[in-house]
């Protein structure tokens, strides 16, 4: 640690670790127990000692085991920050206040389980919830990017355990996919397998109603007799790649005698991993602007479909990797070389996965990049580079159409008259219709609060959703625009507010021809998550010179305090719905 950095007589290096450890311990402890034998909790507090079954996973204790060494090797990369932060008296009476109110919450939780011993499992996760809050309030401190680690895999990472099973957003057709891989089938999409256990648990199952899956090892009934009519319970059709990291939790809770949730857990664990790997790169990468990344990616909502099965963190992520890179060579490049060409480009096809190439016009922001310097400086390479485009360009188009022929069909979840070709044939013939359904189209988005209102959803945060997603738009507005740390130029907002248009109303015609009954003056099925990755384009232009921060000492420190707050509230909300 820096000579530099005078640690509190209270809160030094050793008492941070000690804390920590003791923190996860105990966390572990809780989900072991609380969680995963709720029933055996239940009953001994009840003094029915009758039927009491251990429910041991080797699976989980084998990850307990890896975890902690893990948190062993790593305890020194956040330590300095905590520390330097620690010696704000502010930050101090923050964490001894929140300590305070962890343990009145905990004592309280154990209090009502001794009550209603049937709610033990909820409590259990209140409990690990107010742990990890704990964790967070500890290690944030002024680097945003280390504030985004932290706050993913403390607090972020009870959403793997909190949030319904097979939830409302095409969780159970996810996991198929990645059940798939994990068991070796890269043909899910035509020749898809199952496993006739899998299909008892019920769309939307709480985490109250999951001790049948917690109470035995999962043992595979593989079988290729799949209910293709039962459209919620089949694959999605999207890349392999998307499917990588969940499949991976997937297939290590299998081969280690993991339960079916464990295999669900395991497999949400790692789709969280992924999302915090991709988002941490694009805040390393991106030269200003960070808090914008970093408060966009943890909003609730977000947290929840990346510590989910859904590929929206994918999404998210690798959007946020290629405008990240974007902007970086922007900042520090008067040309283009070679090797970032190659970079970019690599990070564009993989853009190209996201949602079967749905957000393929962020291409537009090459215009951003210095591409007059380069051909001026290149005039030699000029047909190189000409040709390379064009091939490019041949590339793509085949790609395209290779999609269309395989991919583009009718969405198989549409309800109406739903047929491609009519539909094209109707918008081709009735530019008249196209103004009139573009203007209903942006009504029934942009200025309507309820399609805003799916940001945080009343299928995941109660009915009182609406009381916090205000607060939650309004921090987020006021970080975007006293992000002052660069102010784009009118060209470059334009590019990025074209950029964010053009894939806005490129995702809604493909839901239009696909899933939209014939002639409607409406799009069906466009939801507000589908922006999420898009969403920094507009926010990074709010920002200008008239509005200066003359306050950034404790900036980062406070917007990922607030932020760690909205999560813990969705976390509670998550709970009670």
């Amino acid at each position: 640690m820096p000579t530099n950095i005078k640690e509190s007589k209270k809160i030094n290096k050793q008492v941070i670790y000690i804390a920590t450890f003791m923190i996860y311990i105990l966390a572990f402890l809780v989900f072991e127990l609380g969680y995963c034998n709720a029933t055996n909790v239940a009953k001994l507090v009840s003094a029915d000692f009758s039927n009491i079954k251990y429910n041991f996973s080797l699976c989980r204790i084998v990850m307990y085991i890896i975890f902690i060494i893990t948190l062993f090797i790593v305890k020194g990369k956040f330590i300095n920050e905590a520390i330097e932060a620690s010696t704000k008296k502010y930050k101090r009476i923050l964490i001894y206040t929140y300590f305070t109110i962890a343990i009145i919450t905990i004592i309280g939780a154990i209090f009502i389980i001794v009550k209603n011993p049937l709610l033990a499992r909820g409590m259990s996760i209140g409990i690990i919830g107010a742990l990890m809050g704990a964790i967070a309030i500890i290690y944030i401190s002024n680097n945003t990017l280390k504030n985004f680690i932290i706050i993913t895999f403390s607090i972020g990472a009870v959403y793997t355990m909190a949030t319904d099973f097979n939830h409302a957003l095409d969780e159970k057709k996810h996991f198929m996919s990645a059940f798939n891989i994990a068991f070796g089938n890269f043909d899910y999409s035509k020749s898809p397998i199952t496993d006739e256990k899998l299909n008892t648990i019920p769309h939307f199952s709480k985490f109250v109603f999951i001790d049948e899956y917690l109470s035995e090892k999962y043992t595979p009934n593989i079988t290729h007799d799949v209910n293709k009519e039962d459209v919620p319970s089949t694959p999605a059709d999207y890349n392999f790649i998307t499917y990588i990291f969940p499949a991976f939790g997937i297939f290590i809770a299998k081969t280690l005698g993991g339960s079916i949730i464990d295999l669900y857990i395991m497999g949400r664990l790692c789709n969280l991993i992924l999302y915090c790997i991709l988002v941490s790169i694009a805040i390393k990468l991106i030269p200003h602007k960070k808090n914008i990344l970093m408060t966009i990616a943890l909003m609730p909502m977000a947290l929840l479909l990346a510590s989910t099965f859904s590929i929206d963190g994918f999404c998210i992520g690798v959007l946020f990797v290629f405008i990240a890179y974007c902007l970086k060579l922007k900042k520090e490049k008067e040309t283009i070389t070679i090797k970032d060409f190659a970079i970019l480009v690599a990070l564009f096809g993989i853009t190209l996965l996201a949602k079967t190439m749905a957000y393929i016009l962020i291409a537009l922001i090459f215009f951003m990049l210095p591409i007059k310097n380069t051909l001026k400086k290149n005039k030699k390479y000029v047909p190189i580079i000409i040709a390379t485009a064009i091939i490019c360009v041949i590339v793509l188009t085949t790609l395209v159409i290779y999609i269309k022929n395989n991919r583009l069909g009718e969405d198989t979840r549409a309800v109406g008259d739903v047929s491609i070709s009519e539909q094209l044939n109707n918008l081709i013939h009735n530019p008249v219709f196209d103004v009139k359904l573009v203007l209903e189209h942006t009504k029934n988005t942009f200025f309507d609060f309820n399609w805003w209102m799916q940001l945080h959803s009343t299928a995941f945060f109660t009915v009182n959703a609406q009381a916090l997603l205000i607060p939650i738009f309004l921090f987020i507005l006021y970080v975007a625009l006293t992000e002052d740390d660069y102010n784009f130029n009118i060209k470059d907002r334009t590019i990025l507010i074209l950029s964010f248009l053009g894939i806005f109303f490129m995702t809604s015609m493909v839901l239009y021809i696909t899933f939209t009954k014939v002639g409607a003056l409406y799009i069906d099925g466009y939801q507000t998550r589908y922006i999420l990755p898009i969403l920094p384009l507009v926010l990074f232009c709010i920002s200008n010179n008239k509005v200066i921060n003359k306050n950034k000492e404790n900036r980062n420190i406070n917007i990922a305090i607030i932020t760690g707050i909205f999560i813990l509230l969705g976390l509670i909300q998550n709970i009670l719905g």
